[in-house]
């Protein structure tokens, strides 16, 4: 009996197997290998794209930078001109809406881009029902408007002129984002175009008043004449002799009359020199002082003056002309006597101005005849000429200054010349 044990079939077969696994695994390796090798390639290949994604998406962003720098470059530029624009601008979207409002504008209607952007332009600007005199009538018809002009009131309550022009906005594609007004105030343009109308006028009066001045003056002369000797003729207590006198009176005043014509139509020629208004403003109030004391005994004249000398540019002679005729005017608003205080005052602070003050306690003027006060031939004095006070805004404005007026009905009045030194 053979003891020695027989080795099973599948002995073998496993040995087979696990050959073929062998294999098997080198397979799965090799297949494990390339494939991991395709990841890593792959991976590598997604890496370069990353790396060219990012450094095209910072190429992108530093272009955007570059291109929103420039933006904000070109609106600040844009905005530097809108605000450093003597004329105000503001611009419209399509519902009539204000988007914009420039310095200038803040500066022409008294109202700031705070109270202005957001609202509809007839808010801010004043109605417009006819749709022709503002930007609304541009976006309406599409139609620009050129130098057009119209009134504004502005927010202080003051009604000033305007002139403007509108256009429309669009964009690079034609677009219509809304519509643009331009435009200025015309105050000192009308005062000017007003001066300049005055002066044709003053030019035309005057050669007038020459050749009235040579016909009225040689028979006046003649009739003063004739009123002396008959005056001289007649006995003293002749009733007639009143009559005389008031021919006589008639003659003066029609020779007052001629002369301030003259006076106020006649060019001006200033023989200007520097002069410490004080001692002007001295001399002339002294020398009014001798009469005073006859003509209007009740008024005293009170002076105020700075310690430090004011000087200005003026012609002495016709300025003290000005001073004389104010201080009359003073004296004759207060019939029933009173103080006429004379001031002399610097300017304060950043104001190159030297004012003098002319403020009587006497019966004030009304507020319709204020407007009229510097008007030629107006007046409101039995043998006034209506021409003092012209006469006397003339000399100042020839000086640069101006000169305006304070008063109250029963509590008198105060006129102020403001001189540039």
């Amino acid at each position: 009996m053979n003891s020695s044990k027989q080795v099973p079939e599948h002995t073998i077969e496993v040995g087979e197997t696990g050959a073929d696994l062998g294999e098997a695994f080198a397979d799965s390796y090799v297949l494990f290998s390339e494939t991991t090798q395709k990841y890593m390639e792959a991976y590598k290949q997604l890496e370069e794209q990353f790396e060219y994604l990012n450094v095209k998406l910072e190429e992108t962003n530093n272009q955007l930078r570059q291109s929103l720098a420039e933006k904000d470059r070109v609106s600040n530029y844009l905005n530097n001109i809108l605000e450093s624009m003597s004329g105000g601008v503001l611009v419209l979207d399509l519902e009539g809406r204000i988007t914009l409002f420039n310095k200038a504008a803040e500066e022409i209607t008294g109202l700031s881009q705070e109270e202005v952007v957001g609202h509809h332009y007839e808010e801010i600007m004043g109605e417009d029902p006819a749709r022709n005199k503002s930007a609304l009538c541009t976006l309406d018809s599409g139609q620009n408007l050129q130098t057009q002009q119209k009134d504004l009131k502005r927010a202080d309550g003051r009604t000033i002129p305007l002139g403007f022009s509108t256009s429309l906005v669009k964009d690079h594609n034609g677009e219509i984002l809304g519509a643009l007004e331009a435009f200025n105030d015309l105050t000192e343009v009308k005062r000017l175009e007003a001066q300049v109308q005055r002066m044709h006028t003053l030019a035309a009066l005057g050669e007038m008043a020459a050749t009235v001045a040579h016909e009225i003056r040689n028979p006046l002369g003649g009739i003063a004449s004739f009123a002396n000797l008959l005056e001289r003729d007649l006995a003293t207590d002749d009733p007639s002799r009143r009559l005389v006198q008031k021919i006589t009176e008639g003659v003066a005043r029609l020779n007052r009359i001629v002369s301030s014509l003259l006076s106020y139509t006649r060019p001006l020629n200033l023989n200007t020199h520097e002069a410490d208004i004080r001692d002007v403003v001295e001399e002339a109030t002294a020398f009014f002082e001798i009469d005073l004391e006859r003509k209007h005994g009740d008024v005293m004249i009170e002076r105020s003056y700075p310690d430090t000398a004011l000087l200005c540019d003026v012609d002495t002679e016709q300025f003290q002309q000005v001073i004389l005729n104010l201080l009359l005017n003073g004296t004759q608003a207060m019939p029933d006597g009173g103080s006429l205080r004379v001031e002399v005052l610097a300017g304060k602070g950043d104001n190159p101005e030297t004012w003098i003050r002319f403020c009587d306690h006497g019966v004030g003027i009304d507020a319709e005849i204020q407007k009229k006060l510097f008007t030629p031939f107006f007046t409101t004095k039995e043998d006034g000429t209506g021409l003092g006070l012209v006469t006397s805004k003339k000399i100042i404005e020839a000086h640069g200054g101006q000169i305006t007026l304070q008063s109250e009905p029963g509590k008198g009045s105060c006129f102020t010349i403001a001189l540039p030194h």
